[in-house]
């Protein structure tokens, strides 16, 4: 039975983030007597919680009782419903019957909440009880949390630095005699010559969704400085869909459209791993997680087809790079008519240390992993009896990311991606900003619209500027003026 070994770099690393295992790391009570303290959790909704057997679920079942003997708190969770959830929180918080812990999913949801005054502040909480916290969160990644100088949430971290990169068929760059391509020109005359030698266009995308053009072409976009929503200049926030430097991205795309080198179809695709497995595409932006399933699948195939990541590509200026991950917005508040804060922000002290986090991660000792020469041994087969275990997350942390990772295979897919560029969107650690929030989706599905008909021929490239007035008149000048309101300030 194929085993996933995770080496005693990772134990060390669970250690420095999480402290030592004494004193304030355990963060509860003590153990759990009989006369434990309630505690009660509202969390999202999530399709683990379709996956217990038997009669096990989240409130009963061997990881959390064991939660709750180490953590003293006789803990109980509920889960927000899957759909109207902002109607559930109102009613919720309205009643005056709350959890100790509440999950807020959505910026909008938790500033307006915070804003007013549905949650306590959580400074002094986590100055007295949460020694835990420093150990994982930067300051940054609370401080987007903030509202007026007050933190009212720990936000739900996620470990993830990045998500695509650009996946080639290697095995296609090596037989037409190809080396790995650096910069934008060098990457031009690689698919020049693959599409020569292999009659087919080189460069696929599924930019038929709502984000999809925006993710498919990120990484070339890098290579102009305009690879994620806004870029600064003079001080200032800008949409990089309204740059000159995007104009000329667009301009290059055409080319590429019109020399046949990416997809005729990449406007229409929804998917593209078939092309990739099936080597009708040599180059792709494909997140790691789909990397995993189309390097298996070409192995089932044994056609000799090899994957492989490569750089972001570098433009004339040195601009590169792929676009990082940004923070999540999933917030975790102690609502202000709650019963049991001091519990609630021990509790938070006690899944941020390392033991709680090595039982979530790995599950038991002895039962869902072992421990040889001082490494932990999971197999793939214990990992997927407990998928459940990431429920009691309370935020993730590097070592039980990677851990899982592992288990999972996906650590040769995710792990290169680390090592290149990356590039960050400055509003994704701005608070709430309703012209910004309420505008997005409509300006980002327009921008996208338009690009891919300057790319295809619909229109003119020459309408670019005219574009730029419509862009602002939609909302796009209200937004950008808003949100850099807070950059400035900032």
């Amino acid at each position: 039975m194929k085993t996933v070994v995770l080496g005693m770099i990772s134990i060390l690393m669970m250690g420095l983030l999480a402290g030592c295992s004494g004193g304030n790391d355990a963060g509860g009570s003590g153990k759990n007597d009989g006369t434990a303290a309630p505690l009660s959790i509202m969390r999202t909704y999530h399709a683990s919680l379709e996956q217990f057997q038997g009669s096990d679920n989240i409130n009963d079942n061997k990881l959390v009782k064991l939660l709750r003997e180490w953590s003293g708190y006789d803990v109980e969770y509920e889960t927000l419903p899957k759909d109207n959830v902002s109607q559930k929180l109102s009613v919720v918080l309205a009643s005056g019957d709350v959890p100790d812990i509440l999950w807020i999913p959505g910026k909008a949801d938790y500033f307006k909440l915070a804003q007013q005054g549905a949650f306590e502040p959580l400074d002094e909480l986590i100055e007295t009880y949460i020694p835990n916290l420093e150990k994982i969160f930067t300051k940054e990644e609370l401080d987007a949390a903030r509202y007026e100088g007050k933190l009212y949430a720990i936000p739900h971290r996620t470990a993830s630095k990045v998500d695509h990169g650009v996946l080639t068929r290697w095995d296609i760059f090596e037989e037409v005699g190809l080396k790995e391509p650096t910069t934008l020109d060098e990457l031009h005359e690689a698919m020049k010559v693959i599409k020569d030698r292999k009659n087919m266009a080189p460069l696929t995308a599924a930019a038929s969704n709502p984000g999809g053009f925006t993710g498919a072409f990120a990484p070339f976009a890098g290579a102009f400085g305009v690879g994620t929503t806004t870029i600064e200049k003079d001080g200032k926030l800008e949409f990089s869909w309204l740059q000159a430097e995007y104009k000329s991205f667009l301009t290059m795309l055409k080319q590429w459209y019109d020399e046949g080198l990416i997809d005729q179809e990449f406007a229409i695709n929804k998917d593209v791993k078939d092309r990739m497995i099936n080597g009708t595409a040599a180059i792709g932006s494909i997140p790691w997680y789909d990397a995993q399933m189309i390097d298996r699948s070409i192995a089932d195939k044994n056609n000799g087809g090899v994957i492989r990541y490569i750089a972001p590509p570098v433009g004339d200026n040195g601009h590169s790079g792929y676009p990082e991950t940004g923070l999540t917005s999933l917030y975790q508040v102690i609502p202000i008519q709650a019963n049991n804060k001091e519990g609630a922000a021990k509790y938070f002290n006690f899944i941020f240390s390392e033991k709680a986090d090595k039982l979530t991660t790995f599950g038991i000792e002895g039962e869902d992993y072992t421990v040889e020469n001082d490494q932990v041994v999971q197999t793939p087969e214990q990992s997927n009896a407990i998928p459940w275990r990431t429920l009691y997350f309370l935020s993730d942390t590097d070592p039980s990311f990677f851990a899982r990772l592992e288990a999972k295979g996906f650590l040769p897919y995710y792990e290169p991606l680390t090592g290149f560029e990356q590039n960050r969107e400055e509003t994704a650690y701005a608070p709430s900003i309703e012209a910004w929030d309420t505008n997005f989706t409509e300006l980002r599905n327009y921008a996208e619209e338009n690009a891919m008909k300057f790319i295809m021929n619909k229109r003119d490239l020459g309408e670019f500027d005219q574009f730029v007035k419509e862009f602002n008149a939609k909302g796009g000048k209200e937004a950008i003026d808003a949100m850099n309101e807070w950059y400035t300030q900032k």
